[in-house]
């Protein structure tokens, strides 16, 4: 019996023995590298890891770091209802205004905008005429909310008739606030920026990419003369099959005479094959209904462009091929800093 206990003894203590070996080898092995991130997509458009890119996590900022060039603020406001709660970050110059006031350029998605915001491009402004920077975002820690971004940046819809839509809702979420959003900005968000800074009301500008677009372009549809410059970043042109389109079709383009428009298009195809959100509806281009061999859902952005130049409007339709989608956040917001600053390039 002792003879047979002491087999078993050893029997278990080789065991032992090969699984602490084993237990050491993976603890020394070398840590899988990172896996690299998604590419840029569309705000609701789902990343490579499953999750939407306007719920990703944003990091520290060019606003948590010392600037040479700018200080930054940050405010939260919450809307009228108390539903939707609101971050706006400002970032002032270090050099004095100017005699009139700063130039403000005020940001939609202003969380995926300080995230975008670079070092460089603070330090290209600041080698120009720099102006204040105000991003309305919400108060998360990802790139957007993007429940109460689908209210905010979409116009109110009607139905042939005329009639208003109550709570149009598209890929399940309640849109149709853009008006209430507009006021929030008009009554909250500019009046607080201009305790901040002193600005010039002549010099005051609005970009968004995307839904942002699709809200900007709404704002100068319905209220032209509330900014005096306007940069729409690939816009969601088509939202809810053309409310945005059918704004325009009743607007008049000399209402916006003397106003600056810049419209920005990133036409790189994608590279997972799926088709672009917000198409048109299958057979038209916008163009009075023609028929087309395929929906094109910029072909309208760009008619619009030329009929408000040619109504005295200081208007441009500008493609970017090398650009999807999702990457014209960046290259629009580029482009935005550009015109609000008059530096002579910033990369985007």
């Amino acid at each position: 019996m002792n003879r047979i206990a002491s087999v078993a003894m050893m029997i278990a203590l080789a065991f032992s023995r090969a699984a602490t070996a084993a237990t050491a080898a993976t603890a020394a092995a070398p840590a899988a590298p990172p896996a690299a991130p998604p590419p840029a997509q569309g705000q609701g458009a789902p990343a490579q890891n499953g999750i939407s890119r306007g719920m990703e996590p944003v990091g520290p900022t060019v606003a948590d770091r010392e600037s040479a060039y700018y200080r930054f603020e940050k405010h939260r406001l919450d809307s009228a209802d108390g539903k939707r709660h609101y971050r706006i970050e400002i970032a002032i110059p270090k050099t004095p205004a100017p005699a009139g006031g700063y130039t403000a350029l005020y940001m939609l998605d202003g969380n995926a905008a300080m995230a975008t915001l670079t070092d460089a491009d603070l330090q290209a402004m600041s080698g120009a005429q720099p102006p204040v920077l105000v991003a309305i975002g919400y108060d998360v820690n990802t790139r957007n909310d993007v429940v109460s971004r689908a209210y905010d940046y979409t116009p109110p819809v009607r139905d042939a008739q005329g009639k208003l839509v109550p709570a149009p809702q598209e890929r399940g979420r309640e849109g149709g606030g853009a008006d209430v959003f507009l006021d929030f900005i008009n009554q909250q968000v500019r009046p607080l920026a201009r305790t901040r800074a002193a600005l010039d009301p002549k010099r005051e500008m609005l970009w968004g990419h995307s839904y942002g677009g699709l809200f900007t372009l709404h704002v100068l549809f319905t209220q032209p003369r509330s900014f005096t410059t306007y940069i729409a970043g690939d816009p969601s042109a088509w939202w809810h099959e053309g409310a945005l389109v059918r704004e325009w079709r009743a607007f008049d383009p000399a209402r916006a005479s003397g106003l600056r428009v810049a419209i920005l298009a990133g036409t790189k195809p994608r590279a997972d094959g799926r088709t672009n959100p917000n198409m048109p509806p299958a057979g038209k281009d916008g163009k009075d209904g023609k028929d087309m061999k395929g929906p094109d859902p910029r072909a309208v952005v760009a008619e619009m462009a030329d009929k408000l130049r040619a109504a005295s409007a200081d208007a441009t339709y500008e493609t970017f091929p090398q650009f999807g989608h999702g990457e014209m956040i960046r290259a629009s917001l580029a482009r935005a800093l550009q015109i609000a600053s008059g530096a002579s390039s910033i990369q985007p």
